[in-house]
């Protein structure tokens, strides 16, 4: 079963939301919606989260020395906005509550 990119970008922010105010690694977040999507599919959709100011990026060094970097992610406050209704967005459909 294949959900459509916006339904992702909606379900990752629920997910970043839902453990606010914690930020997430990347590695973390892919674990949790690899049955369903590709990582490269995961990955894009977070960076427009991240590009459209929904959520913020942190790159941090994996240890001194090292070139490689640990990406975390952490819901913003225009992303909570969103979740809220306080604005829309027609690129990331949040779901009516019932």
């Amino acid at each position: 079963m294949r959900i459509p990119p916006l339904t992702l970008r909606y379900k990752l922010l629920d997910f970043l939301y839902k453990v606010y105010p914690e930020a997430v690694e990347e590695l973390t977040i892919l674990e949790v919606f690899y049955e369903y999507h590709k990582a490269e599919d995961i990955k894009k959709q977070l960076q427009y989260l991240t590009d459209a100011g929904y959520i913020d990026q942190k790159k941090i060094p994996f240890r001194l020395g090292s070139r490689r970097k640990i990406v975390q992610y952490k819901i913003a406050p225009k992303g909570i906005d969103l979740l809220n209704g306080i604005i829309q967005d027609r690129a990331v459909p949040v779901p009516e509550e019932e």
